[in-house]
Formats: C-alpha cells, structure tokens, sequence
C-alpha cells in the first residue's frame, strides 16, 4: 500500500461520510502523516468504526490499481508542504500532485496570473508581456489551467523558460479542459499540478471556488490581466485579499467593457499595474543573466562570514525576530527589490527560510 493509495482512500471515505476538510487536516497532523493514520485511529479510542472500516475496504481497492509514478500526495504533516498554503484559514489537509518541480512553490517569490477566458487582443498582450518578465526573474507562474488568460500565462511562463503551476478543479488523470493535455504535460515538466480532489474525479462548477482559495493561497500577490465584470476571477482575489496577498489588477478600456472587473479591484484597492515595475515580489532584472530566452538566477552558495554587507544588513535584521519582506527593507534601509533578490540569495543558501509568511534565519546561519 502507497501514501497515494492510502490518501485516496482516505480522503473518499472521509468525504462519503463528510468528514470536514479541518478534522481530516487535524487527524493527519495528530497522527504524523499519511503513513501512520491508520494506527493512530485504532488506537486513539473515539474514531468512529464506520471510518476505519470504510478506509480498509476503499485500501483494498486501491491495492487492485497503478498510478504513475509522479503522483504524489502532500499532507498538512508533511515539512514538503507548500508553506505559503499551510497558513490560510482550512489549507487542505492532503493535496494530490504531479510534477519534476514539486519544491520550486516555496521559492521566495511565487505570483499567480489570473483573468478572463475570452480575452481581448489587449488582454493577451498585457497577459504576455506582465507573465514573460515574471518568467524572466525567476518567480513562478502559478495559474488555474482553464481557457484564455490562465493557459496563456502557463504557456508563456514556459516558453521563457520559466516554471509553471496549474491548480486543477478535478481529479489527476482527468484533461479539463481536453484541449490542454499537452499543455498539462509541460507544466508537469516544469513545475507541477496540483489538485485537493482525488485522481479520477470530474470537473463540477462547485469545485471552482474551492480551486480558486488554493490558487490564491500559493502566492504572495494575484495579478489580474483582464476581466470582465461577470468573471469568476473575483472570487480568486477576494481569496487573495482574505489572505494578505497582494491583488494587482490592469487597467483597461471603459469602453470594452472587458476590464471592468479589474476596474472595479483597483477602486477597492488593488495595486493598478502598468508595467513590471508596479508588481511587489519581484526581483530586479539586474539580478539575472540572460542566454536567449533562458534565465538563470545567479546564486552562490556563501557561509554567513563569507555575506556581503547587505547580506549582513539582512540576517542582523532577522537575528530578534522574523520579519516580512517590507519589514526587512526597512529595517535594513535598503530598497524592496534588493532585499528581494538577498533573499534569494539566503534561501537559497540555506541561511534563511520563510515560515508562516514571514523571513527567519535557519539553525545553520546562526552557528
């Protein structure tokens, strides 16, 4: 028996007897992972049989099948859990993933791009030109896999070399929409899909807005390219702004009406976006060396003694007390993008790491 077996047969159980999201969330974490819920339930005392027997009969089913092997499930005990999702109100308790880039949804900076699915020629320029830049300075693309503005931002995030998330709302295994199974396969390559619904299961409108809340939950800011007012992309950023992520709308012609959700964000008080330098989170073009559409971020492994001066600025500042990114430029004087791109450069190195959304220095960088 797999972890992916017995995440399947966990999460159907649970959702035929409608168990809720935050209880299977706690069994999992009391009982230390997918791999150990069975014993915990047994010997916990007050788990419902009904539960226990439903879980074994749905695993001897599971026994009969095969997945592939870049199927994954994720749970809220396990440390590979994207970190920015495990602190939203309700994460999901298990997530269902395939991908060769699985880890890169805790970079530093991850933003999610996000509109229309009849986009306007101006959408799809705007769409092209924000995503490309974002691809271009090392931040993850994270998008909702459907028609318009979300594959045209998956696929330019690829094409520069970039790396790609989509957050399905159905099942691995199941192409919605059809036409995108070659799309799916190269963001597989790149990043990963992700999903909270069990492989095999259908797309269904209600499983939208639970998309939506993971979607938004990935990233530190949701830029929304074009909208019109009817689009479902409002819910996405109501989910942002629920969480503290930055919402960043482009404006657009009053005539059209295509961008009048976005419109309607910025009076509520969305960033308004006009060019790349307008969007938070993302690093300086200074900080990457170009080959062709191929961008590379230059990262050097250091130990804490060897850090430049800015490098030290950084750690001093987080030595009391994490701090989140506009915390830290203030606290060391220096410019947003810059300690941005310090970041980095510490995470990478393993001197610094993000928890609960803010900065702290690893048990390594103190020694």
């Amino acid at each position: 028996m797999t972890g992916l077996q017995l995440a399947i047969s966990f999460t159907t159980v649970c959702s035929r007897l409608g168990i809720g999201n935050g209880v299977r969330g706690k069994l999992l974490q009391e009982a230390g992972g997918i791999g150990r819920i069975m014993e915990y339930l047994e010997s916990c005392g007050n788990a419902p049989a009904v539960l226990i027997h439903g879980i074994k009969e749905e695993a001897d089913r599971q026994r009969r099948r095969s997945y592939p092997a870049s199927w994954e499930a994720i749970t809220l005990a396990d440390v590979n859990y994207p970190e920015r999702l495990r602190h939203i109100s309700l994460p999901p308790a298990i997530l269902f993933v395939s991908g060769m880039n699985k880890a890169a949804i805790n970079s530093p900076s991850v933003i999610a791009v996000i509109g229309s699915r009849r986009p306007s020629a101006y959408g799809i320029e705007v769409t092209k030109k924000l995503t490309a830049v974002i691809a271009e300075r090392g931040v993850p693309v994270v998008s909702g896999g459907a028609r318009g503005i979300d594959a045209l931002a998956h696929r330019t995030a690829l094409k520069k070399g970039g790396t790609s998330f989509a957050v399905l709302g159905n099942g691995l295994g199941v192409t919605y929409p059809p036409e995108h199974k070659a799309l799916f396969a190269e963001i597989e390559e790149s990043g990963a899909l992700i999903t909270e619904f069990t492989p095999g299961t259908a797309p269904r409108r209600n499983y939208f807005p639970a998309r939506n809340r993971i979607l938004a939950g990935l990233c530190d800011a949701v830029l929304v390219t074009e909208a019109s007012g009817s689009s479902g992309t409002l819910i996405t950023a109501g989910f942002a702004g629920d969480y503290g992520r930055d919402v960043l709308a482009v404006p657009g012609s009053i005539l059209s009406g295509s961008s009048r959700s976005c419109h309607n964000l910025i009076r509520d008080g969305a960033i308004l976006v006009q060019d790349t330098d307008d969007i938070p989170h993302l690093p300086p073009a200074a900080f990457h060396k170009t080959d062709g559409d191929q961008q590379e971020t230059e990262m050097v492994s250091f130990s804490r003694h060897q850090l430049s001066g800015e490098g030290l600025l950084i750690l001093e500042a987080l030595d009391n007390t994490p701090r989140t990114l506009t915390s830290l430029a203030e606290a060391s004087g220096l410019e947003r993008g810059r300690v941005l791109c310090l970041l980095a450069s510490l995470t990478k190195s393993g001197l610094v790491r993000m928890n609960r959304g803010l900065y702290t220095i690893c048990d390594c960088g103190t020694k």
